[in-house]
């Protein structure tokens, strides 16, 4: 009896086994002691955010939304927050996958290579393979092959490029290249010496897009790359091409006079105009004989050589195709000048109207005696800036042009003062 009683007694001490509960590992770390709070008073958290979207949905994401989505609030932020309140750092919206780049993306594969070989040119299919990677090696291969036996589809497809690089390339028609800009305008570098000037022009018969117009006694040098540049402006927009206004310039047109041994102090500037699609230059040069005998003054214009187009000259010789307000003198006086303003004259060759003023100034501060003063203004037309061969353009160059001696102006659809005309009908 006794050792029952004393086994019974150390079965007391035995390690009870774990008794299974029902409540959680975070309740069983609670202290019993410790009162819950209301369901009033416990922060609320914030639901928890919607899972990351596959790389694929973010650059091509499907085109609509569900419809049970509430328009009034972004796609990005859980439906459970408010409008009214700031999300606080935690729940901070997620930024919107952006949009997808086309819809003709979404197209497959046999479905654009059939638009493509059945609605478009060659050139216009390559233009779209070379919009990414994706189309490239789809639509590039098949449309490639198009080109090489088509020259009027590789120059499409070049102008193309032009109009989307413009302010980096542009397309000549005589080279059929793209040729990168080099020409920030017209230049009018100072001449090297009084005596003799040799500017920085080029002419090779076989390439004319790099060829220079350069008329005699001044430093301004026309190039056709600036032409064709501002006209890319005009119909393609900015950035593409150069702006108008870098042929506004002043050009330097002293030279030396052998018979007194100074400088006829001729003044130079340029402008440009584009009037319905037809660019146009315009030239105002300017003489005071200030400190000159009209005699002086008529033997230096007498021998003058410079040039308003490749075909007119500043000369009062009756024996080349001049200016002939300058020819006309006095009876009496046939040393001096007639007065005029506004006569206008026209090239026979090129489309060119010049106007002439005479006026016999009276004096003033620095000058005791009264001196001529001779404007003259000429108004150039050189059509779209197309092509380097342009039969308008190619006529206003020098007389190195076989084609310049054998064009001849149309006078009844340019008729004397037309150029002119168009220029003053100019409305920005």
């Amino acid at each position: 009896m006794g050792c029952l009683t004393f086994h019974n007694f150390l079965s007391c001490f035995r390690r009870q086994p774990r008794r299974e509960t029902c409540c959680t590992p975070a309740e069983t770390r609670e202290s019993p002691s410790a009162p819950s709070p209301p369901p009033s008073l416990q922060p609320s958290l914030p639901p928890s955010l919607p899972p990351r979207p596959p790389r694929y949905t973010q650059l091509f994401p499907p085109p609509s939304l569900p419809p049970s989505f509430p328009p009034s609030l972004p796609p990005s932020l859980p439906l459970s927050l408010s409008s009214s309140l700031p999300p606080s750092p935690s729940t901070s919206p997620l930024p919107s996958p952006p949009l997808p780049l086309s819809g003709f993306l979404w197209l497959p594969a046999d479905v654009v290579l059939y638009l493509c070989r059945e609605h478009l040119p060659p050139s216009a299919a390559v233009g779209l393979s070379l919009t990414c990677k994706a189309l490239f090696g789809l639509v590039f291969p098949e449309a490639a092959p198009g080109l090489g036996r088509n020259p009027a589809e590789r120059e499409a497809l070049q102008l193309l490029l032009e109009r989307d690089l413009g302010q980096h390339w542009w397309y000549c028609h005589g080279c059929s290249l793209l040729h990168r800009i080099r020409s920030h305008g017209p230049t009018t570098d100072p001449p090297t010496s009084a005596t003799a000037y040799w500017p920085p022009i080029t002419w090779e018969p076989g390439r004319p897009c790099h060829n220079s117009h350069w008329f005699e006694g001044s430093t301004f040098v026309l190039d056709y790359e600036s032409v064709r540049l501002v006209m890319n402006r005009h119909f393609l927009g900015p950035p593409n091409g150069l702006p108008l206004g870098s042929f506004t310039v002043e050009a330097s047109s002293m030279f030396f006079n052998p018979w007194q041994g100074k400088l006829v102090p001729w003044r130079e500037g340029w402008s440009a105009r584009i009037v319905q699609g037809q660019f146009f230059l315009s030239a105002t040069r300017t003489l005071s004989s200030a400190g000159w005998a009209d005699n002086t003054l008529r033997e230096a214009l007498a021998h003058e050589e410079r040039e308003l187009c490749g075909h007119v000259k500043i000369s009062s010789r009756p024996c080349v195709h001049s200016v002939k307000a300058l020819s006309c003198t006095y009876r009496a006086y046939p040393r001096s000048f007639v007065p005029c303003r506004d006569v206008v004259e026209s090239c026979y060759r090129c489309l060119t109207d010049y106007a002439t003023t005479i006026e016999h100034v009276g004096t003033d501060t620095e000058q005791t005696t009264r001196y001529w003063f001779i404007t003259i203004t000429s108004y150039h037309q050189l059509g779209s800036g197309r092509s380097a061969t342009d039969a308008n353009f190619d006529a206003f160059g020098h007389l190195m042009s076989l084609d310049s001696y054998r064009m001849r102006r149309d006078m009844v659809t340019h008729p004397p003062g037309a150029v002119k005309r168009s220029w003053e009908s100019y409305k920005p």
